[in-house]
């Protein structure tokens, strides 16, 4: 590239020479990428210690979405109505299922939202069609 000669004396050359991090070197010099060894198969005695593999079916994914708004209240401090919140903007809450992308109503209000974020991951796995049905969970 800038005609520089390859730092290694005494030998033939290939090509031009780049900066490496050990020096100038023409292509016949040039660093190569380290190669690393086979892996060694387990032994009997060492393969219960392995890591078993995942099944084809992931545990840990993600089967829905419960996604609650917990609004803005603000607690009255004195008066006949002490204790109580005033709430500027309602609680909401909504359901998506990615299995078989249903998605509930939003529903709004404090108590609304209670019993709704108590129940819907059971009421809908129950009639979910995208969810797998077996064993007891088909019952």
């Amino acid at each position: 590239m800038t005609g520089r000669p390859c730092d290694v004396p005494g030998a033939d050359h290939d090509g031009t020479a780049r900066l490496y991090p050990c020096g100038w070197r023409c292509t016949a010099h040039a660093p190569q990428a380290r190669t690393t060894p086979a892996e060694t198969p387990p032994t009997p005695a060492a393969a219960p210690t392995r890591r078993a593999a995942r099944p084809a079916e992931d545990p840990y994914r993600i089967t829905s979405a419960l996604l609650i708004d917990c609004g803005t209240g603000i607690e009255i401090k004195d008066g006949d109505r002490a204790g109580q919140i005033w709430w500027k903007a309602n609680p909401r809450a909504r359901y998506e299922c990615v299995a078989c992308q249903w998605r509930s109503e939003i529903v709004t209000g404090p108590i609304a939202v209670q019993t709704f974020v108590s129940h819907i991951r059971d009421t809908h796995r129950a009639t979910c069609t995208g969810a797998p049905t077996e064993g007891a969970q088909a019952a």
